[in-house]
């Protein structure tokens, strides 16, 4: 269920960061850093439910 999460917000990761350098627009950047960070706190979860 976590990983399941986490390939989502990895995938739409993928796709706003193409879409980002095919249009050279930047103006989302808020949003991927928005993201990076919950993919980065779910990594942090997923580590320390596994420890």
């Amino acid at each position: 269920m976590i990983s399941n999460s986490i390939d989502e917000k990895e995938m739409h990761l993928k796709e706003l960061v193409i879409k980002l350098l095919e249009e050279k627009n930047f103006s989302d950047s808020d949003l991927l850093d928005s993201l990076f960070a919950e993919v980065k706190q779910e990594i942090q979860k997923t580590r320390q439910l596994t420890s």
